[in-house]
């Protein structure tokens, strides 16, 4: 292995753990229902809460991204990630609104560890291969944890899955080295908003963004769905687990082909494979059918997300691009449970789910903008 493989494994463990409310979202959502008495709709806006502390965070950081210290931003953020998990793990004795605020700052400490990774990653020689493998560790970590949470949830509960979740972002600090070290770049305080204000990178990030919202949409409650095609919680969880897992050859896959196909075409292909298994859901019933469409959406969400990723890292190598795409990633995440949350009803999810589609064409004509545009400078 050589050193500089190492340290993408390294940053994309990091990064990870920085996401981890993300990666399994599901479980979680299905554990405040649960085992804190929310209802579907406040679990959903507490997911919600999370994404716009990471959405903050996102902006902030990416438009400041050449005058930082991407390593102390990544050690600050995990600090405020470690303590607001562990307050988490409170949530049966504190009121809805609080729990909302304890949440909403998790989010952006995670969302600062994550834009120091992506920054680190964007300036490597080949991002495509490099944001692939933080997807492989991003889709692995989370299989695991789809397999295991729901086994061991009853016998934990959703403290210990919140504490959990704190002592991994604070084993995460201990690989802060990974993150390249940069001091200020002495330059011009608008050279940032010179790169985002490009039409191709105002449509990259608006596309990234809507990818979220279509994602979240459905994954929000991807293990209550599972509910309707008759599978168990249990069951449903570790269908999603083995679903999520195949986000690791997918993400494999982009770490082979790099950028020969570029990247308009195998992002097409994510968004068609996407749209086709929601239309799946809507048609079919049976626990094959769930099985199928679920694992198709977790290998196109990984495929696609990572080739997203590179998009941004081409148009600003420094790493404002990817970094202020964060934003528009937390927005998304923050928008697809919100809106999943206003068009859900008791055991009835097919609005959802036609919803996400109208999304992903959406993001279709942002990616062929965002490619033109790029073509044109």
């Amino acid at each position: 292995m050589t050193p500089a493989f190492a340290q993408i494994i390294r940053l994309s463990t990091v990064g990870s753990i920085a996401i981890l409310p993300i990666l399994i979202l599901p479980v979680m959502v299905g554990a405040l229902i649960d085992y804190a008495a929310y209802s579907e709709a406040q679990a959903g806006w507490m997911a919600t809460a999370g994404f716009g502390g990471s959405a903050l965070a996102a902006i902030i950081v990416g438009l400041r991204i050449r005058h930082l210290n991407p390593r102390h931003v990544c050690v600050y953020g995990l600090i405020v990630l470690v303590v607001f998990d562990c307050l988490s793990a409170f949530v049966n004795q504190m009121s809805t609104e609080v729990f909302v605020i304890v949440r909403f700052i998790s989010g952006l400490g995670g969302a600062a560890a994550y834009a120091a990774v992506v920054a680190s990653i964007a300036a490597s020689p080949e991002p495509e291969r490099g944001y692939g493998m933080f997807t492989v560790l991003q889709f692995a970590l989370s299989s695991a944890l789809f397999y295991l949470l729901p086994v061991i949830l009853p016998t934990i509960g959703v403290a210990g899955m919140f504490i959990s979740m704190s002592l991994l972002a604070a084993i995460a600090l201990f690989m802060k080295e990974s993150v390249l070290f940069r001091g200020a770049v002495a330059d011009e305080q608008t050279m940032e908003i010179k790169f985002l204000l490009k039409p191709a990178a105002i449509f990259a990030m608006l596309g990234i963004g809507a990818y979220e919202v279509a994602n979240f949409m459905q994954y929000t409650y991807a293990e209550r769905i599972g509910l309707n095609f008759d599978l168990s919680s249990v069951e449903a969880g570790q269908t999603l687990g083995f679903a999520t897992l195949l986000g690791v050859p997918a993400g494999l896959a982009v770490v082979w082909l790099g950028g020969r196909f570029g990247q308009l075409k195998p992002l097409l292909a994510a968004i068609i494979a996407a749209v086709a298994a929601h239309v799946w859901l809507l048609a079919a019933g049976g626990p094959a059918s769930y099985i199928i469409s679920m694992c198709i959406i977790a290998a196109a969400w990984a495929f696609g997300l990572a080739y997203f990723y590179a998009v941004e890292a081409r148009l600003d190598p420094a790493g404002s691009v990817v970094v202020v795409g964060g934003f528009f990633t937390a927005c998304g995440g923050a928008i697809g449970p919100a809106l999943a949350a206003m068009l859900v009803r008791p055991n009835d999810y097919g609005a959802v789910l036609a919803a996400a589609i109208g999304v992903y064409a959406i993001v279709a004509l942002l990616v062929i903008g965002s490619t033109w545009f790029a073509r044109q400078a």
